[in-house]
């Protein structure tokens, strides 16, 4: 009887107000009245409610025969929360269905849907992917709020002087700028705030966009769509644009062969600029998969290749609990701090198992968890950032090897700071700790 009177995660917190992506208001509110009337109405809101709260990106839900496991991203980590029964968790699956105009009956196929969110003055974007699989079946929601919690490259992490290369790079002429991560390590983000950073009050920026795939708008940046009922390809809309000569050709998927070798003739003849994005594990790989990859336009690649901004999202050490310590001086030869640099270095405060949590008498006493972070010893991420920008020995060599190695002694004779050591300055900032560090750069 205890167990059913028991207080869920989702019965604590006041529910998210659903917006239903659709036009018509008696249609959306007619919706909203018939998918209350269920009883998962309510726990979705909650439980969505809690995942934000808890400052969750993405909400997974697992359904087996007797449960649902739920996890949350946090701070691009999984944690485990308590499972709901089978039949609270189907509940509050066929409600957010319901919401998110996909079917709930289905519970085999691939669907997908989305949902507007509000909690207190703040709005949100819930993405919804469902799929069957041999045990149930695999939910996963992506929390993505409408207004971005930093505007500027300095809110991301990037150091004073990065910034400034990386803005001269956007305001030359005759140039190539690439924006690069791993995937899923925030690269709309920083694409978005890099090129808002460009000086777009003096040139001509235009944007091809496929229509089904439109970018959120930039102030001063023309998006011009093709596909879908336009009638129009990347290259006839890229025709037609650049008859209107503008300064920045915007790319936020790579080019099609052809449209690349008529926006590099225009870097060539008219010194205009060309802007693009794409996933890869560093700036090198970013580079060298480019030249890889238009084989016919490499040579020019190379020439105008002004430079390729990659990042890495690492955990912020929270400010409230972390834990400073006095480096011994091999841990900085390790590291390539030279002695008497860097005083302190950082770690989080993790509580010791519950066990372990007493007294000098041995009797238990309970560690309270930090207010902050919760206990996690981190908060926030921040973005590790490397900025490439090619020398002539590099522009050469990209030609002759993929050797990512070679490539990269080959940058750090010209000067290039890699992703490494930016890395290490992170720590020596205190912004993250070593563990960290060890944690990202160790995935694959």
């Amino acid at each position: 009887m205890a167990q059913e009177t028991e207080i869920q995660l989702w019965q604590t917190v006041v529910p998210v107000e659903f917006v239903p992506h659709v036009k018509d208001r008696t249609e959306s509110q007619a919706l909203l009245i018939s998918t209350r009337q269920g009883a998962g109405y309510q726990i979705i809101g909650g439980q969505l409610a809690h995942a934000i709260g808890s400052r969750a990106t993405h909400l997974l839900m697992d359904f087996s025969q007797n449960a649902c496991a739920i996890r949350y991203q946090i701070d691009g980590n999984w944690e485990q929360l308590p499972p709901l029964d089978r039949e609270t968790g189907d509940a509050m699956l066929y409600a957010l269905k319901q919401l998110c105009l996909m079917n709930p009956a289905d519970r085999r196929s691939a669907q997908t849907g989305k949902l507007g969110l509000k909690m207190g003055k703040s709005k949100f974007q819930l993405n919804v992917q469902s799929q069957g699989v041999p045990t149930g079946e695999r939910v996963l929601a992506k929390v993505e709020p409408e207004k971005l919690p930093f505007e500027k490259l300095a809110d991301l992490g990037m150091r004073d002087k990065m910034i400034e290369a990386v803005k001269g790079q956007l305001n030359a002429h005759a140039n190539i700028v690439v924006v690069t991560a791993p995937k899923g390590e925030g690269l709309t983000s920083t694409w978005n705030i890099a090129v808002d950073a460009a000086d777009k009050f003096v040139r001509d920026f235009q944007s091809f966009e496929e229509q089904s795939k439109p970018e959120p708008e930039i102030i001063n940046i023309s998006s011009n769509y093709y596909g879908g009922d336009t009638d129009m390809t990347q290259l006839d809309m890229l025709k037609r644009m650049i008859l209107k000569e503008p300064d920045v050709l915007v790319f936020p998927e790579l080019p099609e062969d052809e449209s690349l070798k008529l926006s590099l003739a225009q870097a060539s003849k008219l010194e205009k600029s060309i802007y693009t994005r794409m996933n890869a594990p560093s700036a090198m790989e970013a580079f060298s998969l480019l030249v890889s990859k238009y084989k016919d336009s490499s040579t020019e690649i190379a020439k105008f290749m002004g430079g390729i901004l990659s990042q890495r999202l690492v955990r912020r050490l929270c400010d409230n609990c972390k834990l400073g310590f006095e480096p011994p001086p091999q841990l900085l030869q390790q590291l390539g701090i030279p002695a008497g640099r860097v005083a302190m270095l950082y770690q989080p405060f993790i509580p010791p198992p519950i066990e372990q949590q007493v007294d000098e008498n041995g009797r238990p006493a309970p560690i309270t968890p930090c207010h902050v972070c919760e206990g996690r010893g981190y908060l926030g991420r921040i973005a590790i950032f490397e900025f490439l920008v090619p020398g002539p020995l590099l522009r050469d060599a990209i030609l002759k090897t993929q050797d990512i190695a070679q490539l990269h002694r080959v940058a750090k004779s010209e000067g290039h700071r890699g992703i490494q050591a930016e890395a290490v300055l992170t720590v020596a900032r205190g912004l993250t700790s070593l563990d960290e560090l060890k944690r990202v750069f160790s995935k694959k």
